[in-house]
């Protein structure tokens, strides 16, 4: 899983960037269930969307938003744990011949 920190509320042309209440706490974290992102798209938890790792690359990946929190001890931003997908031959070990067989 990765962690990204979700652009603040003074980077956004948006009102809200963690949408809702918090839906659960724990600790100095706090929990929520949704997120509008920079183009006033909303993400909620188990939600797919393309992303690029690195604005300068071309390479595209399928993110799956896993959790969203804030934590009360650092700055107060958002943050976002995803889990990426890639395609096998966007791989160090590439596509292989056994990729897309069925056993």
């Amino acid at each position: 899983m990765i962690n990204y920190k979700i652009q603040n509320q003074a980077d956004c042309d948006c009102d809200d960037v963690l949408l809702g209440g918090a839906c659960f706490s724990h600790g100095p974290y706090t929990f929520y269930k949704a997120v509008r992102i920079g183009n006033g798209r909303v993400l909620r938890l188990g939600n797919f969307f393309l992303t690029k790792l690195w604005s300068d690359a071309d390479l595209v990946s399928i993110g799956e938003l896993q959790l969203l929190w804030m934590d009360s001890r650092g700055p107060n931003q958002p943050l976002a744990s995803l889990r990426l997908y890639f395609l096998p031959e966007n791989t160090p070990d590439g596509r292989r011949d056994t990729h897309g067989e069925y056993k």
